[in-house]
C-alpha cells in the first residue's frame, strides 16, 4: 500500500475519485454528442435518436445493480472493483470512439442499419458506464474508514466529477463535439485504469458498526 493511501493525503482522495470522474465524464460526452451527431452526420430522425437514447435506461436497470452484486463476491486482477474499473473504461473509451464512426462500422460488418449500429454503440457506451459506476462508488467506501474519512472520500469524488462533467460541456461549445469526442475517450481510459495503479483493495470488505 502507498503512503498516500495510508495517510490518505488530499492527493491520494482525488485519484481514488478519478474512476468515477472517468464514468461521469463518458456520460457528459455522451449526452452532449449523441443526439447531434446521429442527426447530423447520420441523417436519422428524431424518432429513431429516441429509440437510441431509449437504450440507456434498460442497460441502467440491468447493468448497475448485477454488477453491484457480482463485485461484492469476486476476485479477480487484485481487487474487487478494479476487474469492473477497468474493464468498463475501456469499454467506454472504445464506444465514445465508435460514435463518429457507426457508418464505417456498419460498412465493415455489412449490416445496412445505421439505426441498428447506433443502437448496438448507445446501448454498448450505456452498459459500459453502467458496468463501472457502482464499482467506482463501492471502492471509495472499500478503502476509507468509516466516518470522516469517507464522507471525504464522496466530497472529493463529487467535487472532481462535477467539475469534469461540466468541462466536458465547455469543450463541446469551444473546441467542438469532435474533438471532444477523442480527448474523451483518451481521459476516460486514463482515469480508469491509471489510479489502479495507486489504489490496493482490501482483501476482505470490513462491515461498518451501523450495518452491524
Amino acid at each position: 500500500m502507498l503512503a498516500i493511501q495510508k495517510k490518505l493525503t488530499n492527493t491520494f482522495y482525488v485519484i481514488l475519485g478519478l474512476p468515477s470522474t472517468a464514468m461521469g465524464f463518458g456520460l457528459s460526452i455522451q449526452i452532449a454528442v449523441l443526439s447531434w451527431i446521429l442527426s447530423t452526420k447520420y441523417g436519422l430522425d428524431i424518432h429513431h435518436i429516441g429509440i437510441v437514447w431509449a437504450a440507456g435506461p434498460i442497460a441502467g436497470i440491468l447493468g448497475q445493480p448485477i454488477v453491484g452484486l457480482i463485485s461484492d463476491k469476486v476476485w479477480f486482477m487484485g481487487g474487487r472493483r478494479r476487474p469492473f474499473i477497468i474493464i468498463g473504461g475501456i469499454l467506454t473509451a472504445l464506444a465514445i470512439l465508435a460514435l463518429p464512426n457507426i457508418d464505417r462500422i456498419n460498412d465493415f460488418l455489412g449490416i445496412g442499419s445505421m439505426l441498428a449500429v447506433a443502437i448496438t454503440v448507445a446501448l454498448t457506451l450505456d452498459l459500459a458506464i453502467n458496468i463501472s459506476f457502482n464499482p467506482t462508488r463501492a471502492i471509495i467506501a472499500d478503502v476509507t474508514p468509516d466516518g470522516t474519512p469517507r464522507t471525504k472520500g464522496y466530497t472529493w469524488m463529487q467535487s472532481v466529477s462535477n467539475l469534469f462533467g461540466s468541462l466536458a460541456y465547455l469543450m463541446g461549445a469551444l473546441i467542438g463535439n469532435y474533438a471532444l469526442i477523442y480527448i474523451g475517450a483518451v481521459v476516460v481510459l486514463a482515469f480508469s485504469i491509471v489510479p489502479m495503479f495507486f489504489i490496493e483493495e482490501p482483501r476482505e470488505l470490513v462491515k461498518s458498526e451501523a450495518t452491524g
